[in-house]
């Protein structure tokens, strides 16, 4: 069995209310012989180096056979480690912080969970080699099956939901342009007669996210939804609701992703800023007033999504973990 060590500042895991990044963990968890530490966690000395902290967790036994980091600039000197290192990421926009931290921690592996990020860093790479060998590999988001299922709940009072975060501005701009354009469309609809709500975002912290709670909340009000509406965001990215809506048996309005577009094209009901505010609520009310064929888009996204739970994430990980 692979042997992983997984370095967190306790309070990320604590309070993060995005648990999609330690839900993914705790699957790989299951599968391998695995370690929780960092700063916070009770076998970690904080003033010792990363590589002292793994000699005394592993004192008398084999080192592990990968050592996964989120945040390594948290960890003293995780760049000098001896064994197998990698790092995560989400988005990857900010290209200077990224390469950055790629630099400064130098992971033997780099996993990316957007295909669309991995091949822009690839070509990056290409143009300006990094002075050391490091692997990148394409994990997707996955879901948390026993948050995110179709609870076949006996009606859903909402017509169309509007799910992610709005109002997000980054160097990019505003990040998700799609979802600042719905508020007046569904305004119209509401005044066509369909029942629309806005599902707002949580915030980013709290004392009780390692229950899950939000993402368990999330997931009750997408399956309280015929269909949700959300976005790629600026990046164009297979963000984990493209995976978490088609899950809760709720069909999926948005952009498509920049990645895995020919089955995406099949289940997601596109919508992307190009088109007028009357061509998006034709759209979306010609799926709500036909549920035949909206039922179509949810069968089709549900099966799709059974390949991306987190343990096949844990399955995929392990793979690589196999090919090192």
């Amino acid at each position: 069995m692979h042997k992983v060590l997984f370095l967190c500042q306790q309070r990320y895991y604590i309070t993060k209310m995005s648990r999609v990044r330690f839900h993914s963990m705790e699957a790989i968890a299951k599968v391998t012989d695995f370690v929780w530490s960092g700063p916070g966690w009770p076998n970690y000395d904080e003033k010792l180096t990363v590589q002292e902290n793994i000699d005394k967790i592993y004192e008398g036994k084999d080192k592990p056979d990968l050592v996964v980091a989120y945040k390594p600039f948290d960890l003293k000197e995780f760049n000098k480690v001896e064994q197998k290192t990698c790092i995560r990421y989400n988005e990857m926009y900010d290209h200077k912080w990224t390469l950055e931290e790629i630099n400064g921690s130098r992971p033997d592996v780099i996993i990316c969970h957007h295909l669309n990020d991995m091949r822009e860093y690839e070509e990056l790479f290409k143009e300006n080699p990094l002075d050391f060998d490091t692997k990148m590999v394409n994990i997707p988001h996955s879901a948390e099956g026993s948050v995110f299922y179709d609870q076949n709940l006996p009606n859903r009072p909402f017509d169309c939901l509007l799910v992610g975060a709005v109002g997000v501005h980054t160097m990019l701009g505003d990040h998700y342009p799609l979802r600042s354009r719905m508020f007046p469309i569904l305004s119209a609809m509401s005044s066509l007669g369909y029942n629309c709500g806005i599902l707002r975002h949580p915030g980013g912290e709290h004392m009780d996210a390692y229950t899950s709670k939000y993402a368990k909340d999330f997931a009750t009000t997408i399956n309280q939804a015929k269909m949700a509406v959300t976005c790629t965001g600026a990046p164009n990215s297979r963000y984990g609701k493209y995976v978490e809506v088609p899950m809760c048996g709720t069909a999926i309005a948005g952009d498509i992703p920049g990645e895995d577009q020919e089955n995406f094209n099949k289940f997601v009901i596109e919508i992307n800023t190009r088109m007028t505010d009357e061509e998006i609520i034709d759209k979306l009310t010609y799926f709500l007033d036909n549920e035949d064929i909206r039922q179509e888009c949810v069968d089709t996204g549900k099966k799709w999504a059974e390949d991306y739970t987190q343990e096949k994430y844990a399955e995929r990980f392990v793979k690589m973990l196999g090919e090192l």
